[in-house]
């Protein structure tokens, strides 16, 4: 797995925030893209979550995560009851691609914590998944593609 630093531009984004079961999530990833089709939303990447806590290891009901989706950031649409608009301001993360089946995911999240551990990195906040060809998108697992990132600072 190669892991590289980034620095990540603001990003403005229309986000779910959520507390529940992981598999809820394609109800919330079918009502975000339902939005953004419904209101003409110019979208400007792939699909995300950001994890509050391990939802390999929380209890089945209790996985706290957002669902989003970067949009143009000219555009200033109206929010929902279940849809903020917000801006991730710029930070640096260590970017990973994790191929395949997502059960396995932990391990690429192992070698990355590895690898900043090593490299004097710190992790300093919340895991994000890009989607970048996601289960909605492939038929067969083996061909998924995700982007892990973890927010750090370097140290010494």
């Amino acid at each position: 797995m190669e892991i590289k630093e980034k620095t990540m531009e603001d990003q403005k984004v229309a986000i779910m925030n959520y507390k529940g079961a992981l598999k809820d999530m394609d109800v919330l990833v079918s009502k975000l893209t339902g939005w953004v089709e419904i209101e003409e939303i110019e979208t400007a990447g792939d699909l995300f979550a950001i994890f509050y806590n391990n939802p390999r290891t929380a209890k089945e009901n209790e996985v706290v995560y957002d669902v989003g989706i970067p949009i143009n950031p000219e555009l200033d649409p109206d929010e929902t009851e279940e849809i903020r608009i917000v801006t991730l301001i710029e930070h640096k993360v260590l970017s990973g691609i994790h191929n395949g089946s997502l059960d396995n995911i932990q391990e690429s999240y192992n070698i990355m914590a590895e690898y900043s551990i090593e490299n004097k990195y710190d992790i300093i906040g919340s895991p994000k998944e890009i989607y970048i060809k996601s289960k909605y998108e492939v038929d067969n697992e083996d061909d998924l593609v995700t982007e892990i990132q973890l927010p750090v600072i370097k140290m010494g």
